[in-house]
């Protein structure tokens, strides 16, 4: 296992769509172990796989009561409720920012699991955030794509550390 480092904000790899995986062998199993390590170093939720520089349609999402880790391969959301919650959320690629964020309270997703097994899982509340969460991250969608235009002037300041360039822009 190695605990990889988690790319920020803007790395050109958080807004590439990222690929199917295909074959779960060692390299799968390899990705899904540093995923692992590298979350459980940064206390996160959930950490995808282009997170960490790899551009593959994989994610891990801790259940902290039910200590239980999914291993999401290929995901696809299958259902969601209707009902949306709004709560702040942030991201191990946006470090100390929040945003607050609506999405659907319950979910459906399909998908399989790092050995290759088709699975189905309905997650609600903030598992089924952290889900969704996950899975833009495979599409190349961000946090601060939800961000009002009053939020993202709030952290203009932290923002401007992420990118590089002069708050005032």
């Amino acid at each position: 296992m190695t605990t990889r480092r988690i790319r920020k904000y803007p790395a050109e790899v958080l807004r590439k769509k990222a690929e199917e995986i295909v074959d779960f062998g060692k390299k799968t199993q390899d990705l899904f172990r540093d995923l692992e390590e590298t979350l459980e170093k940064s206390s996160g939720l959930g950490l995808a796989a282009p997170q960490i520089g790899v551009s593959s349609r994989a994610f891990i999402a801790v259940d902290r009561d039910k200590n239980k880790i999914y291993r999401i391969v290929n995901p696809e959301i299958v259902d969601m409720d209707s009902e949306q919650e709004i709560d702040m959320e942030g991201c191990l690629s946006f470090p100390e920012i929040f945003f607050a964020i609506s999405r659907p309270r319950k979910i459906l997703v399909s998908g399989y699991t790092n050995t290759g097994r088709k699975i189905k899982i309905q997650a609600e509340g903030i598992l089924a955030r952290c889900f969704l969460h996950e899975m833009e991250h495979l599409d190349g969608v961000l946090i601060i794509d939800h961000a009002s235009k009053q939020e993202k002037e709030f952290w203009k300041e932290t923002l401007s550390r992420l990118t590089g360039t002069p708050a005032n822009k």
